[in-house]
């Protein structure tokens, strides 16, 4: 059994050099070219890169930098998918949450949710019920059971909580995450296997041969060039940009994708939340997450129809205050303002378009689309099920592959058995086989020998980069890296170097907003740390004065889409 992170002995699980991945670009024949970095695109190039597939990936901004960051945080069934009735959809979730806290368990953590119920007495039943099937449909997959709390219980659990008609309430398990720092684990894995990927990397347009889809025209962004990348099929997985990546520069005016807006609130956790979640409804029959999370409170989420620019979304004045609305009526002494808004996030949700419902009425199943010139496309979907996800789509492209004479044998998915942990790979096989008999158990390390380093400092870099935990210590090969960031801030310099050299961070906002969360987390933390970060990629990445200062420049525009104020 292994019962913490085997040493890396300096060896990192990497993403690699950005300019390498592209030398591979712009010179191989690949059999797979994926369009879009966030957790969709990420795990189908996992899933062909595992089975042996030549894999290419790009992504026209940072990886995970839409919808992938921008979620509830969530590895969960989805009790309102069940209300709704979509039960396969439930189900195959509720699997995926098991097979993803045994893959990362360092990134997937099971929490408790309380629901609490008000006023009839027949929601207590209905509620029952539903989670006993929530139970059910998890199997042998649970985390524990569902148990029912008196008001009394309730009230003595969470004194903040409205008592007015309160009835009782239920605590069920559900895990939360950290979704950016999956989708670059997910990456990881894939690079680990062969994959070339890169970001900042516009998929251009889509080149065809013979009037089947043979690669892209790509523009790196960072270069400002111009290249061809070859492949035998190529995958859209833009998200919400994949019917503006399908058409190009000839609209079609066909919408395969609905974008629907989602905002999320960060608000300190001694203004609201505990050691558990809180999900309630809505008065519009929707549901409201209070989530602890890297030791803040994330509140939301909505769920409306979109139509303004797909690039950085903004949350309206209408998002900020439903969200205040409802939780100050739920937490009536809570009181929550503007001035307790840590930060803003409103991501756009890639909804398969169909007829006029709201979007919190449309299912959040999948949809493969196969295209004219032979490109496969992909859309809706959730964060729980990307694996499955990445399977479907990989199932469909080796059938393509093998008709169209460019594979020979059937090839299955392997990535039920590969960890996301950051493993060397001469633990991986043995660590498969004890995840399959359920024999594993991975806690961070109890005992650091290292003095300058705090105990709470090592808890949160294994719960950030697993197994690699030690290799963003052994970065700093001088012990200035070992400083924090600010005096008082958990974040160390040397994980700034990390994340420039084996996270492909390109910029500022990378890092302080996805690799790390002080973006999110404390604005003005962040906005004092920033210099001192931009001065510390400048020496990885080769900025000169000049273009640190326009780094810095660019930082502080990205980051106000983070802030109340910027709420219109």
């Amino acid at each position: 059994m292994i019962n913490s992170p085997p040493s890396l002995s300096g060896r990192a699980f990497s993403l690699g050099r950005r300019d390498q991945h592209l030398d591979r670009l712009r010179t191989e024949q690949f059999d797979l070219l994926v369009i879009g970095g966030g957790i969709t695109g990420a795990g189908i190039a996992l899933d062909a890169a595992t089975r042996g597939l030549k894999v290419a990936l790009v992504e026209k901004s940072d990886f995970a930098s839409g919808t992938s960051s921008r979620s509830t945080k969530l590895i969960h069934g989805g009790l309102r998918y069940l209300a709704q009735f979509h039960f396969r959809l439930t189900r195959e979730a509720l699997s995926e949450r098991s097979v993803l806290q045994k893959l990362a368990p360092h990134l997937v953590e099971p929490i408790p949710f309380l629901f609490p119920i008000y006023h009839k007495r027949l929601e207590v039943w209905r509620v029952n019920t539903g989670l006993w099937l929530y139970d059910l449909l998890a199997g042998l997959r649970r985390t524990k059971l569902h148990r029912r709390l008196s008001r009394r219980d309730t009230l003595a659990r969470v004194p903040q909580l409205n008592p007015d008609g309160l009835r009782a309430s239920f605590v069920y398990y559900d895990a939360r995450t950290d979704d950016a720092r999956l989708v670059v684990e997910v990456l990881k894995a894939a690079v680990n296997h062969g994959a070339a990927i890169a970001n900042y990397l516009n998929a251009e347009r889509i080149l065809t041969h013979d009037s089947r889809a043979s690669g892209i025209i790509a523009h790196d962004l960072i270069r400002d060039e111009l290249f061809e990348v070859r492949a035998h099929k190529v995958v859209v997985a833009a998200g919400v940009w994949l019917d503006r990546v399908l058409d190009g520069d000839q609209p079609t005016g066909q919408h395969r994708v609905r974008p629907a807006k989602g905002v999320h609130l960060i608000v300190p956790r001694d203004r609201l939340g505990g050691d558990l979640a809180i999900v309630f409804p809505t008065p519009d029959d929707r549901l409201m997450f209070v989530i602890p999370w890297q030791g803040a409170t994330l509140i939301g989420t909505t769920d409306t129809d979109y139509q303004g620019p797909l690039d950085e979304p903004r949350a309206d004045r209408s998002d900020v205050d439903y969200i205040l609305n409802v939780v100050n009526a739920a937490f009536p002494n809570a009181k929550l303002t503007d001035a307790d808004v840590i930060s803003v996030q409103a991501g756009l949700r890639p909804l398969v378009a169909s007829g006029d419902e709201s979007t919190a009425k449309i299912s959040r199943e999948d949809r493969v689309f196969e295209n004219r010139d032979g490109s496969i496309a992909i859309a809706g979907g959730k964060l729980t099920t990307y694996r499955q996800m990445g399977r479907k789509v990989v199932d469909l492209v080796v059938q393509r592959l093998r008709e169209e004479g460019f594979l020979r044998r059937k090839l299955r998915s392997r990535t039920r058995d590969v960890p996301l942990s950051g493993f060397p790979e001469r633990t991986r096989r043995r660590l498969g086989r004890l995840i399959r008999r359920r024999k594993v158990r991975l806690t961070p390390p109890d005992n650091v020998s290292l003095p300058w380093l705090r105990q709470e400092t090592v808890q949160r870099l294994w719960r950030a980069y697993g197994a690699n935990w030690q290799a963003v210590v052994e970065t700093a090969t001088e012990p200035s890296l070992a400083e924090p960031v600010l005096p008082g801030l958990d974040v160390l310099k040397a994980e700034i170097v990390f994340a420039a050299r084996h996270e492909m961070a390109c910029t500022l906002i990378d890092v302080l907003a996805r690799r790390t969360h002080l973006a999110l987390l404390d604005r003005d933390q962040a906005r004092s740390a920033a210099p001192l970060v931009a001065r510390l990629l400048a020496r990885e990445l080769g900025w000169n004065a000049e273009e640190e200062m326009r780094q810095l420049a660019h930082y502080y525009q990205q980051v106000e889409q983070f802030s109340i104020g910027a709420v219109r």
